[in-house]
C-alpha cells in the first residue's frame, strides 16, 4: 500500500491512521507533554505524532504537520554526547 498524502491521510478514521503509522511510517523519538506520552514518526512527506495515554494503556489521537516549527519542541529530547 503506498502512503497517501498528507491531506488523505488527514481525512483517514483514527484507526486507519495508526494502522498506517504503525505500518509504514520510522519511528523517530517521544517526548512527554504532562502524563501523556507521544510518538513521532515520518511518513515520507509529513510527521506523525501519535498521542499515548498510558494511565490508560489508549492511543487517542493522530496529529500531522510538515513545519519545523513542530519540529523544535523535540530537540530538548535529543541527547547529544560530547564529542
Amino acid at each position: 500500500m503506498a502512503i497517501p498524502s498528507r491531506a488523505t491521510f488527514d481525512q483517514y478514521s483514527l484507526h486507519r491512521r495508526l494502522g498506517m503509522v504503525m505500518g509504514h511510517g520510522t519511528y523517530l523519538l517521544q517526548r512527554v507533554d504532562n502524563a501523556h506520552v507521544i510518538n513521532l514518526y515520518y511518513l515520507g512527506s509529513f510527521f506523525v505524532e501519535v498521542y499515548y495515554d498510558p494511565e490508560v494503556n489508549h492511543l487517542y489521537d493522530c496529529r500531522t504537520f510538515v513545519g519545523k516549527e513542530e519540529l523544535e519542541q523535540y530537540a530538548v529530547c535529543i541527547d547529544l554526547p560530547a564529542l
